[in-house]
């Protein structure tokens, strides 16, 4: 079978466009876009009708030859050109590839909108797609994101196929030299500083050295993997409808927690998908993620707010957890409400003044920290304002009452109700903010340190470590 044939067959077998329909291609003047030009040219059924999409990036010497390329191209080819050019006084001075990728699909978005289209065809083939699964494999994130390059998802103003997924770089390769087509090279491709060029040139020959066939087992897996996904997505949005309830606000989403399970399994699958596909919220972090089921699972927490990117916010509020894509209720920081929920790695303010935080690495300058070991069941810590009963323990095994602790600081009577606790998940307190703290030695537990500085409201008086 041909290359020409096996794209026909393709295209015949997908739903992805009708005859005479018109499609945006975005051209780089590339090998692979140059082969899915011409491939759409000599398609035998469901020819469409053609625009074509060019960037001039001004990223190399070369970039005017090519642009009078594919002007000429597509002047011998009677194909409508839309093209731009990113002036180099936009270019940022790092995360240029990120910038031009931005840049490029805003503009493919414009030219979707000028010509009344809804399909954007790139030419990503079956190296592509190995390659984008090794570099989230080695980065790590979320099982999603294994899929690597889906042929054909929704895009704001359309959807965008890539019909090449299933063809090797090699194939079509050897296809533009039978054809005789004429293609620029981009020399950053052989630069193995990036990420991409070591897997596309160090990693990929050995795997293919390894089993010739792996880029189609590469696209079977990304292929069972979407099945898998949307199956679970089928199952999972269901139980979520199951636990929701109604609210009048569109940007929020309100869960019952009985209605919610009770393992962290299946708790995980359903927050997940009603932050991300339900709220579109992204960028929470693994380590986010186990501190929010932590929150919802703790039965003696029954009210915690915990951010998320983006100005989202999680609330739990007495058997009710409202789940908002922006805090859109008047804008007042978590530290600064009557309880909050303690996110790793950051500083919080505090009422009675001062700041203090809970991190992983010890930070460099002047001070005070207290060692602490946390296991998984107590975290994630939450601040609160203190109680009468509660009591911290001490470093020869007896334990204080906060009151006590107060008294003994000379806190005045005006400012103790502005004391804060930092408690453990399973209740104990940890530290009377500014005041008293107490190592916590687990061995089997991950180091963190209670990071303390300018506890202003005792007025020059010192932070004791009890």
């Amino acid at each position: 079978m041909t290359l020409q044939q096996k794209f026909d067959q393709i295209v015949q077998q997908n739903d992805w466009w009708q005859a005479g329909q018109r499609v945006v291609v975005a051209v780089s003047t590339g090998v692979d876009s140059m082969v899915l030009l011409d491939l759409l040219h000599h398609l035998a059924t469901k020819s469409p009708e053609v625009i074509v999409a060019y960037v001039d990036h001004q990223l190399r010497d070369q970039s005017r030859q090519e642009t009078a390329f594919i002007k000429d191209y597509c002047q011998i080819h009677q194909l409508t050109l839309a093209m731009t050019t990113w002036p180099k006084a936009q270019h940022p001075g790092g995360g240029i590839e990120t910038a031009a990728r931005k840049f490029r699909y805003r503009f493919f978005g414009q030219v979707l909108d000028k010509w009344h289209a809804t399909v954007l065809l790139t030419a990503h083939h079956g190296d592509d797609l190995a390659e984008t699964m090794l570099m989230k494999l080695v980065r790590g994130g979320q099982l999603a994101s294994l899929v690597g390059i889906a042929d054909c998802r929704s895009i704001a103003n359309g959807k965008l196929v890539r019909p090449l997924l299933d063809m090797s770089k090699q194939e079509i390769r050897g296809y533009a030299a039978d054809q005789h087509l004429t293609w620029f090279e981009d020399a950053t491709n052989r630069d193995l500083g990036i990420e991409r060029n070591r897997i596309r040139h160090q990693v990929l020959p050995e795997l293919k050295r390894e089993n010739p066939h792996v880029l189609r087992h590469f696209r079977e897996y990304s292929q069972q993997l979407t099945d898998y996904l949307d199956a679970t997505d089928e199952l999972v949005g269901a139980a979520v409808d199951h636990a929701a309830t109604k609210s009048s606000d569109q940007n929020e989403m309100v869960l019952n927690l009985n209605q919610l399970p009770t393992s962290r399994q299946g708790l995980s699958l359903i927050l997940a998908f009603v932050i991300e596909k339900r709220m579109g919220i992204v960028d929470v972090t693994h380590g986010a993620r186990q501190q929010l089921n932590n929150l919802v699972l703790n039965s003696a927490l029954p009210q915690a707010t915990m951010p998320l990117p983006h100005g989202g916010v999680v609330i739990k509020s007495y058997g009710k957890l409202i789940i908002r894509k922006k805090d859109h209720q008047p804008v007042i920081p978590a530290e600064k409400t009557q309880q909050f929920m303690v996110i790793l790695d950051r500083w919080y303010s505090l009422q009675a003044g001062g700041r203090f935080g809970l991190f992983h690495k010890r930070p460099d300058g002047r001070y005070k920290v207290t060692a602490m070991r946390l296991t998984a069941e107590q975290l994630p810590a939450m601040v609160r304002p203190w109680h009468h009963g509660d009591r911290i323990a001490l470093k020869n095994g007896g334990h204080q009452k906060v009151h006590r602790v107060l008294i003994d600081a000379k806190v005045p009577n005006d400012r103790r109700e502005r004391v804060s606790v930092l408690v453990a998940a399973t209740g104990d307190v940890l530290a009377v903010l500014g005041i008293k703290s107490r190592p916590m030695i687990n061995p089997d537990a991950p180091q963190l340190y209670l990071v303390e500085s300018n506890q202003s409201f005792l007025e020059r008086k010192g932070i004791d470590n009890g």
